[in-house]
């Protein structure tokens, strides 16, 4: 997964938190922990509740570090767990722009055998992949809480190893499934799901792509705070806001037979990226054909208008 077409280039993180709980405004964070795609792990542990916000805060320096990070169920948990925690010490209102790349959603919506699992839990995808075999920790997640709270009352080391063991595994592990989900189908995720890339040392975030009415319409966000963009030419329009960093493109292809295809040489950007692709005949880029979008077409189309407006 890490060296698929639209990670290969991306500083890309796993990321996992222990807590106390399930509610950000009486839980803490009990430990966060990371690992790289080669397996190696940091951690950072919180030793009593007054070292909650150290924690929260180099969390936050690791995640800003990255371009994607890769999490299980962290859209729902992780990631607004930590932001929500952030807040309560005022560090920051909202997390750098940033891929968030949950495989847990992931493989619910794209893995064919997802469907006939009794849990997509991470334990249940390990046992289903072959990976069952690696873990080293002794107990079940939910175990760490009361490990925890007796860590706090003895400050007993092999409490807290047992926990950072189990918290270790579960990136290692997750590091490792990433590894087998080539199967997933990236150009179509990109597309529904969004994608991040750099204009230079520009980040840009498409948050998802769909066809309107036979017009290719791709939501972006970037840094806010750039000149404004109000661009109307007869193939695209494209609006960016200064204040809120969204931008919004609106690409117009041309229709013949069962073809929905782009002139590029009308297109900003897209004529020297896109000619190498499958779909690219003549000076024309096949978007989609019979109704079926080309989707590594489509998403590499609006990288190019984007980076061609938005490259530093």
């Amino acid at each position: 997964m890490f060296n698929n077409y639209y990670l290969k280039d991306l500083h890309t993180t796993v990321f996992d938190i222990e807590t106390t709980g399930l509610f950000h405004s009486r839980d803490c964070i009990i430990n966060a922990g990371f690992c790289s795609s080669m397996g190696d792990v940091w951690q950072n542990f919180t030793e009593d509740p007054t070292d909650e916000k150290r924690v929260v805060t180099e969390a936050l320096e690791r995640i800003a570090e990255a371009d994607a990070v890769v999490t299980y169920n962290g859209d729902t948990f992780d990631l607004p767990f930590l932001l929500r925690r952030a807040q309560k010490y005022g560090l920051c209102e909202k997390l750098p722009l940033l891929w968030s790349v949950d495989l847990y959603r992931w493989l619910k919506k794209y893995w064919p055998l997802a469907p006939s699992m009794k849990s997509l839990s991470q334990k249940s995808v390990e046992e289903a992949m072959g990976l069952s075999d690696k873990r080293d920790d002794e107990i079940p997640g939910g175990d760490c809480i009361p490990l925890y709270n007796y860590y706090l009352q003895t400050k007993d080391e092999k409490a807290k190893q047992t926990i950072l063991l189990h918290n270790a595994d579960d990136v290692r592990q997750l590091a490792r499934i990433a590894w087998k989900c080539s199967f997933l189908p990236y150009h179509t995720i990109a597309f529904r799901e969004g994608f991040l890339f750099k204009a230079g040392a520009r980040k840009i975030l498409a948050n998802g792509s769909e066809f309107k009415k036979n017009a290719l319409v791709t939501q972006a966000k970037l840094e806010s705070g750039l000149i404004p963009v109000s661009a109307y030419e007869d193939q695209y329009h494209l609006e960016y806001d200064m204040f809120t960093g969204k931008a919004l493109l609106e690409i117009f292809p041309s229709e013949e037979q069962q073809f929905l295809y782009a002139d590029l040489e009308k297109i900003p950007g897209a004529s020297e990226a896109c000619k190498k692709l499958p779909g690219f005949h003549s000076g024309y880029l096949v978007l989609a054909e019979n109704g079926e979008p080309d989707y590594r077409s489509c998403n590499a189309l609006a990288k190019a208008v984007l980076s061609a407006y938005f490259a530093d």
